[in-house]
């Protein structure tokens, strides 16, 4: 099968947990996230930081959020993983958990104080259970698409 065939339709899948596991609020992993991540680190010529961006305006658009603040967090997040991506590949799964931690909580830190610029911030400090869980479920995630990638002999 084509790889971005796969690509395109795991990171749907991605926003089908986020939408189907949005009543548990603040304790929901950041699946769209994890996704992306781990696709850039797997296969960062498949995936581009234009693709961030599309994903990052899906986002807004699926969770009703201000549109284009989590597509600039993608894009921005998607670069840096982007510029480390040989580095991080080297890390061991709880050593990429823990990164993916301080990851996300930029990401969390970032949305607020943009939100917070603009007048909408509306959020609690519960937010930041998201990235706890997000690294807590990473190895599940990772250990699924690389079954993913491997049957599907994506590279």
């Amino acid at each position: 099968m084509n790889s971005f065939l796969i690509i395109t339709l795991t990171l749907l899948l991605s926003i089908i947990l986020t939408v189907t596991t949005f009543p548990l609020g603040y304790f929901a992993p950041d699946w769209i996230h994890l996704f992306l991540i781990y696709w850039i680190l797997a296969s960062p010529s498949s995936i581009g930081l234009f693709t961030a961006w599309t994903i990052g305006l899906l986002v807004d658009v699926v969770l009703g959020s201000t549109l284009g603040v989590n597509a600039l967090v993608y894009s921005l997040i998607a670069y840096l993983i982007f510029k480390s991506y040989m580095i991080i590949r080297h890390l061991t799964v709880l050593q990429q958990g823990i990164l993916i931690l301080i990851i996300l909580i930029t990401k969390v830190t970032i949305i607020l104080w943009i939100d917070d610029m603009m007048g909408t911030s509306n959020y609690t400090t519960s937010l930041y259970w998201m990235p706890v869980v997000s690294a807590i479920v990473w190895p599940f995630v990772y250990y699924f698409l690389r079954s993913v990638r491997r049957r599907y002999n994506i590279s």
